[in-house]
């Protein structure tokens, strides 16, 4: 089985177990902070990676970092990784994990990227129209990409919905090559377009 579908496996039940116990929020709230900590630490991805290092010691420095921040709950299912030699797969889980809670409550997360930063209340109409359009709270986080050069690109999961400058432009110069005569683009060669604003 693939780390993957292990790290889904894990996640699914730990969300079964949140939900029994009403903490499925909670515990979400906590794996971000988790993720926030591994992520910032080289050191305890190492850590958390090595085999060598025994489950008894993981087991003793995770509850010492951790169990007076987070939950029993979590706590119990850390102990449990280590237990079955699969925290290394932390990371994977946790993205399971907010997979699955994006499911259940019925959330979407949308990467919006443009050309140059969004103004608040662009952003509040652009998730207010994507609300509207799916029936889901909607997640937004934004990023600039100036080789966009303008408009707007959302990403759904890996479903991309480009409304961008750049993509109308190659959009058009796909469609001059279809139409144009074959012997034309012989003598002439591919069809430039401009990549910036000028005319």
């Amino acid at each position: 089985m693939s780390p993957l579908r292990i790290a889904r496996r894990y996640a699914t039940a730990l969300l079964k177990l949140a939900q029994e116990s009403q903490e499925h929020e909670r515990i979400y709230e906590e794996l971000c902070w988790l993720r926030r900590i591994v992520q910032s630490s080289s050191e305890l991805r190492a850590f958390l990676r090595n085999p060598i290092i025994r489950s008894e010691q993981k087991r003793a420095v995770i509850r010492e970092l951790l169990a007076p921040h987070v939950s029993p709950l979590l706590v119990q299912f850390l102990m449990l990784l280590i237990e079955k030699r699969r925290e290394a797969l932390l990371p994977d889980i946790i993205a399971a994990y907010e997979e699955l809670y994006y499911q259940y409550t019925d959330r979407l997360a949308v990467l919006i990227r443009s050309a140059v930063p969004l103004e608040e209340e662009l952003q509040a109409r652009l998730v207010a129209a994507l609300h509207e359009r799916t029936g889901k709270t909607i997640v937004p986080s934004f990023a600039v990409d100036p080789t966009l050069l303008g408009g707007v690109q959302l990403q759904i999961g890996d479903t991309v919905i480009d409304g961008t400058l750049r993509h109308a432009l190659e959009r058009l110069r796909r469609e001059l090559l279809e139409r144009m005569p074959v012997h034309w683009l012989r003598t002439h060669g591919d069809v430039s377009l401009p990549t910036d604003h000028q005319p």
